[in-house]
Protein backbone atom coordinates (compact mmCIF):
# COMPACT_ATOMS: atom_id res chain seq x y z
CA UNK A 1 0.00 0.00 0.00
CA UNK A 2 1.38 3.75 -1.37
CA UNK A 3 1.16 6.65 1.38
CA UNK A 4 0.98 9.80 -0.22
CA UNK A 5 3.64 12.24 -0.23
CA UNK A 6 2.89 15.11 1.67
CA UNK A 7 4.70 18.36 0.01
CA UNK A 8 6.55 20.72 3.09
CA UNK A 9 5.88 23.41 3.45
CA UNK A 10 7.63 26.65 5.11
CA UNK A 11 6.79 26.94 8.69
CA UNK A 12 5.64 30.65 9.79
CA UNK A 13 7.86 32.48 11.93
CA UNK A 14 6.95 35.97 13.25
CA UNK A 15 9.49 38.04 15.70
CA UNK A 16 8.72 40.65 18.04
CA UNK A 17 10.73 42.58 20.92
CA UNK A 18 8.77 43.18 24.17
CA UNK A 19 10.18 46.14 26.39
CA UNK A 20 9.93 43.08 29.66
CA UNK A 21 12.11 40.47 31.18
CA UNK A 22 11.39 36.61 29.55
CA UNK A 23 10.09 35.40 32.88
CA UNK A 24 7.67 38.21 32.32
CA UNK A 25 6.95 37.96 29.11
CA UNK A 26 6.41 34.16 29.34
CA UNK A 27 3.90 34.27 32.04
CA UNK A 28 2.41 36.83 29.95
CA UNK A 29 1.70 34.85 26.96
CA UNK A 30 0.46 31.80 28.52
CA UNK A 31 -0.86 32.32 32.28
CA UNK A 32 -2.40 36.10 31.43
CA UNK A 33 -3.17 34.69 27.92
CA UNK A 34 -6.76 35.60 28.81
CA UNK A 35 -6.05 39.48 29.15
CA UNK A 36 -4.53 40.60 25.74
CA UNK A 37 -5.81 37.72 23.61
CA UNK A 38 -8.59 39.26 21.11
CA UNK A 39 -11.28 36.95 20.97
CA UNK A 40 -13.71 39.35 19.68
CA UNK A 41 -12.24 38.44 16.33
CA UNK A 42 -9.80 35.26 17.18
CA UNK A 43 -12.21 33.09 18.89
CA UNK A 44 -14.46 29.88 18.22
CA UNK A 45 -17.15 31.93 19.86
CA UNK A 46 -16.34 34.81 17.27
CA UNK A 47 -16.83 32.28 14.11
CA UNK A 48 -20.47 31.51 15.64
CA UNK A 49 -21.22 34.95 15.95
CA UNK A 50 -20.97 35.54 19.63
CA UNK A 51 -19.20 38.65 21.07
CA UNK A 52 -16.36 36.81 23.05
CA UNK A 53 -15.94 33.45 25.08
CA UNK A 54 -15.90 33.73 28.57
CA UNK A 55 -12.32 32.69 29.02
CA UNK A 56 -9.44 31.31 27.17
CA UNK A 57 -7.52 29.14 29.04
CA UNK A 58 -3.73 28.10 28.90
CA UNK A 59 -3.14 25.18 31.37
CA UNK A 60 0.40 25.37 32.22
CA UNK A 61 2.00 21.94 32.35
CA UNK A 62 3.03 19.26 29.54
CA UNK A 63 -0.37 17.79 27.65
CA UNK A 64 -2.65 20.98 29.79
CA UNK A 65 -5.11 21.96 27.46
CA UNK A 66 -5.35 25.29 25.91
CA UNK A 67 -8.70 26.51 25.45
CA UNK A 68 -11.81 28.58 25.25
CA UNK A 69 -15.12 28.33 27.81
CA UNK A 70 -18.14 30.05 26.98
CA UNK A 71 -20.63 31.99 28.81
CA UNK A 72 -22.87 29.03 28.43
CA UNK A 73 -20.21 26.50 29.93
CA UNK A 74 -19.56 25.05 26.95
CA UNK A 75 -15.71 24.56 25.62
CA UNK A 76 -13.75 24.48 22.67
CA UNK A 77 -10.59 23.11 22.68
CA UNK A 78 -7.60 25.00 20.54
CA UNK A 79 -4.88 22.67 21.27
CA UNK A 80 -2.50 20.85 23.93
CA UNK A 81 0.78 21.63 25.52
CA UNK A 82 3.37 19.76 24.09
CA UNK A 83 6.79 21.33 25.68
CA UNK A 84 6.31 23.48 29.01
CA UNK A 85 9.67 25.62 29.91
CA UNK A 86 9.00 28.89 32.22
CA UNK A 87 10.47 31.89 30.87
CA UNK A 88 11.84 30.33 28.05
CA UNK A 89 9.86 28.35 25.41
CA UNK A 90 6.19 26.29 25.24
CA UNK A 91 4.99 24.70 22.42
CA UNK A 92 1.55 23.45 21.65
CA UNK A 93 -0.60 21.59 19.09
CA UNK A 94 -2.66 23.88 17.04
CA UNK A 95 -5.68 22.14 15.97
CA UNK A 96 -8.94 24.72 15.98
CA UNK A 97 -12.09 22.99 14.28
CA UNK A 98 -10.46 20.09 13.45
CA UNK A 99 -9.77 16.64 14.73
CA UNK A 100 -6.40 16.45 16.87
CA UNK A 101 -4.59 14.40 15.00
CA UNK A 102 -4.47 16.87 12.15
CA UNK A 103 -3.17 19.42 14.48
CA UNK A 104 0.01 21.77 13.59
CA UNK A 105 2.15 23.10 16.35
CA UNK A 106 2.86 26.39 17.83
CA UNK A 107 6.15 26.74 19.62
CA UNK A 108 7.28 30.48 20.68
CA UNK A 109 10.81 31.28 22.37
CA UNK A 110 11.09 33.69 24.74
CA UNK A 111 14.81 35.23 24.36
CA UNK A 112 16.18 37.32 26.86
CA UNK A 113 18.14 40.12 25.06
CA UNK A 114 19.01 41.95 28.36
CA UNK A 115 16.88 42.17 31.93
CA UNK A 116 14.21 44.24 30.34
CA UNK A 117 14.25 43.40 26.54
CA UNK A 118 12.85 39.95 25.55
CA UNK A 119 13.03 38.60 21.49
CA UNK A 120 9.73 36.27 21.12
CA UNK A 121 9.66 33.84 18.48
CA UNK A 122 6.77 32.35 17.34
CA UNK A 123 6.94 29.61 14.99
CA UNK A 124 3.63 27.79 13.44
CA UNK A 125 4.73 24.81 11.64
CA UNK A 126 3.17 21.58 10.33
CA UNK A 127 0.77 22.66 7.45
CA UNK A 128 1.09 19.82 5.53
CA UNK A 129 -1.40 18.38 8.12
CA UNK A 130 -3.81 20.74 6.42
CA UNK A 131 -5.31 19.35 2.81
CA UNK A 132 -5.30 23.17 2.38
CA UNK A 133 -2.01 24.00 4.54
CA UNK A 134 -0.44 26.26 2.03
CA UNK A 135 -3.67 28.55 2.00
CA UNK A 136 -4.31 28.26 5.62
CA UNK A 137 -0.31 29.24 6.55
CA UNK A 138 -1.20 32.86 4.04
CA UNK A 139 -3.98 33.25 6.34
CA UNK A 140 -2.43 32.66 9.90
CA UNK A 141 0.32 34.81 8.46
CA UNK A 142 -1.91 38.22 9.23
CA UNK A 143 -3.79 36.39 11.74
CA UNK A 144 -0.82 36.16 14.21
CA UNK A 145 0.75 39.38 13.21
CA UNK A 146 -3.12 40.89 14.33
CA UNK A 147 -2.96 38.14 17.71
CA UNK A 148 0.62 39.50 18.85
CA UNK A 149 -0.42 43.27 18.53
CA UNK A 150 -2.40 43.45 21.92
CA UNK A 151 0.33 41.01 23.22
CA UNK A 152 2.61 43.65 23.00
CA UNK A 153 0.34 46.68 23.90
CA UNK A 154 -0.44 44.24 27.20
CA UNK A 155 3.00 44.54 28.11
CA UNK A 156 3.98 47.88 27.13
CA UNK A 157 1.00 49.01 29.48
Amino acid sequence: MMSATRTAIEPLVKTIEVDTDAATAFAFFTDRIDSWWPAETHSMAADRGETRPDRIVFELKPGGRLYERGADGRECDWGRVRVYEPGKRVVFSWHLQRPADEATEVEVRFEALSDVTTRVVLVHRGWENWANGAEMRLRYDGGWDLVLAPFTRAIAA
